[in-house]
């Protein structure tokens, strides 16, 4: 297998699949398929096992997280390399390898993934006050492509170090968990212009965050 973003202004995703490779995808982000890829509709991670209440659950929980509760795998059953082309709703893509680790990221944003993967509603009543309380959590090991509004800004902290961040600029945390997110707005903030959507984030992880605020998500 082998991904490649390409593109200037607006980015797009390259996938070449060999013989017997798959490939997972959110309904909608396709550009073009080759002729011979098989398309098949599964539930998402979260909601493949158990029974009717577990899809209902999963329904509601993709409602929340902004994703669909199906995602698309492709599959190359011929002899040949086939490729294919997708996108994000937004300009850019963001590619994070996952080993297993968490990563929380912004609602919607989760666009493929070069394996199947997890996606759950990340709810936590300290991150509501910081802003995270309703992004969400993916769970697997694969290099997840994320849309992002501009070429992202990576940040790695050591533990213990401490960033001020807006929440709308917010793309992704990788390795955090949500007691390193904490509510950082104050009303001094508020009087300043900060508005309440800054958080204080602690290491040890990785930020991903966008160059210009992502206050309205197109679908």
């Amino acid at each position: 297998m082998n991904c490649k973003i390409v593109g200037y202004e607006y980015k797009i995703l390259e996938v070449q699949l060999s013989p017997g490779e798959s490939f997972y995808a959110e309904r909608g982000s396709i550009v073009y398929v080759e002729e011979g890829l098989q398309r098949e509709v599964e539930f998402n991670g979260s909601n493949s096992g158990g029974g009717l209440g577990n899809i209902i659950g999963g329904v509601l929980k993709s409602a929340l997280s902004g994703e669909s509760i199906l995602v698309i795998r492709f599959t190359n059953p011929t002899t040949l390399t086939k490729k294919m082309v997708l996108s994000g709703s937004c300009c850019a893509l963001l590619p994070i390898k996952l080993e297993g680790e968490n990563l929380i990221c912004r609602r919607g944003h989760y666009v493929a993934s070069t394996n199947k993967v997890n996606l759950n509603l990340n709810i936590n009543l300290q991150g509501i006050l910081g802003g995270v309380g309703f992004f969400q959590k993916i769970d697997g090991k694969a290099t997840v492509f994320l849309d992002s509004l501009g070429s992202p800004l990576e940040r790695t902290l050591n533990n213990g170090e401490t960033i001020e961040v807006d929440e709308n600029h917010i793309i992704a945390l990788q390795g955090f968990h949500t007691s390193q997110i904490q509510a950082g707005w104050s009303v001094g903030n508020v009087l300043r212009g900060e508005g309440l959507s800054l958080m204080n984030i602690t290491g040890p992880g990785k930020v991903y965050l966008s160059p210009l605020p992502i206050i309205i998500r197109t679908q």
